[in-house]
């Protein structure tokens, strides 16, 4: 399977709830950042998050305040272990019900042994600030 089939069936299977798929796909030391390295606490998915259960408690940070909404993938693109995917999303936050919408950008990198090694999803941190009501 190829790296950019491999990135497809991770997001395929953490769409579909099937977390326990997903973190197989994973090396034990994987990296997870939602668009800010440093932690942050108003927004909880800020930070890096490793291993596995960083991982799954990145995910159900993303449960906790956001309701999913529309995914859209424009391309994805595919070099050596890296792989880039954008696109469109709108999600609801939950504590406020705002809408969030965003456009996306995701940087995947898989290890020698073709695991997901670095989960970096960039997307607007002002409107998603804003529906969460950070500040007001």
């Amino acid at each position: 399977m190829t790296y950019q089939a491999q990135a497809q069936q991770f997001l395929a299977d953490v769409f579909a709830g099937k977390l326990p798929q997903a973190l197989a796909a994973c090396a034990e030391d994987v990296v997870f950042i939602s668009t800010r390295p440093e932690p942050s606490a108003q927004v909880r998915a800020y930070g890096r998050h490793r291993g596995h259960a960083g991982a799954a408690t990145f995910f159900q940070t993303f449960a906790d305040m956001l309701t999913p909404g529309e995914f859209e993938i424009h391309d994805t693109i595919a070099q050596g272990q890296h792989v880039v995917m954008y696109g469109r999303l709108k999600h609801t936050a939950r504590a406020t019900g705002r809408p969030f919408a965003s456009d996306w950008a995701l940087v995947m990198k898989f290890d020698e042994a073709g695991k997901l090694a670095l989960y970096h999803f960039y997307e607007d941190t002002a409107a998603l600030e804003w529906a969460l009501a950070v500040n007001g």
